[in-house]
């Protein structure tokens, strides 16, 4: 599972917070411009698996997982464009693919490979500790889903359900993908939820829980005309899914 847990982790680091709108666009607009988006797996994914370069096997599993998501999200890609849709069903089947074929691809994989620092260095052992714990790797998993593909899924579900007007249908997808004023204090936070879900005892994390939904309720002022609530209950739910999540983990 070592193995499986760095690279899914390198895939999901491509797929959701490196696949800016820059790169998406290039992806989609150009022929071949999912190559940028799959290097960018590629390289993360040798990042992650740095001591596991010296069996062989890994680098041919490396390459497989490259190629396989160059073919997928090809063939998304050109899908998407002759249906003019990105549904929900087409974003889970892609990630199950793909998480699918990293999965059958280390299943018989059971070695574990630790990196070694060549400093004497306090600084970069710790630095080298934290790449290869395995706990570390699983939340950082854990934590980027609840950040980032959640929302994502979340937004997709909810466009489906917009009526059939052009007009309409524009201008509430621009509404529904404002970034809120508060967005980074959000993943921060859910960053600290699954991880302290791992290491307190269950009634703080309720504790903590219930104190973030109050701030919920407290206004704050967006400009000088403008005033509104912070309450949002799909972030509700984003925190509720980071702190299953790190009790997931604790429990794994």
């Amino acid at each position: 599972m070592f193995l499986f847990y760095r690279l899914l982790l390198a895939h999901i680091i491509a797929d959701f917070p490196l696949q800016t709108n820059r790169i998406f666009k290039v992806k989609t607009n150009t022929e071949w411009g999912v190559l940028i988006h799959t290097l960018i797996v590629l390289i993360f994914s040798i990042l992650l698996t740095l001591p596991y370069l010296v069996d062989s096997k890994v680098i041919i599993v490396l390459l497989v997982v490259f190629l396989s998501h160059t073919v997928i999200d090809k063939l998304k890609m050109e899908y998407s464009k002759k249906v003019k849709n990105q549904s929900t069903r087409i974003l889970l089947l892609d990630q199950a693919l793909h998480i699918a074929i990293i999965a059958v691809l280390t299943f018989n994989f059971s070695e574990s490979y630790l990196l070694s620092s060549p400093f004497n260095s306090v600084f970069f052992n710790y630095l080298i500790d934290i790449y290869n714990n395995d706990i570390f790797i699983v939340s950082l998993i854990g934590y980027i889903i609840s950040v980032f593909f959640i929302p994502i899924l979340l937004i997709h579900i909810r466009e489906e359900d917009i009526p059939t007007n052009p007009q309409k249908t524009k201008e509430q997808k621009i509404q529904k993908i404002i970034i809120p004023a508060n967005q980074t204090v959000d993943k921060f936070y859910r960053l600290f939820l699954t991880f302290s879900a791992q290491y307190l005892d269950d009634k703080y994390i309720i504790v903590i829980f219930i104190c973030f939904v109050i701030i919920n309720y407290i206004p704050y002022r967006l400009s000088a005309e403008k005033t509104e609530k912070v309450y949002n209950l799909k972030r509700i739910i984003n925190s509720s899914l980071a702190i299953l999540i790190g009790i997931i983990l604790k429990m794994l």
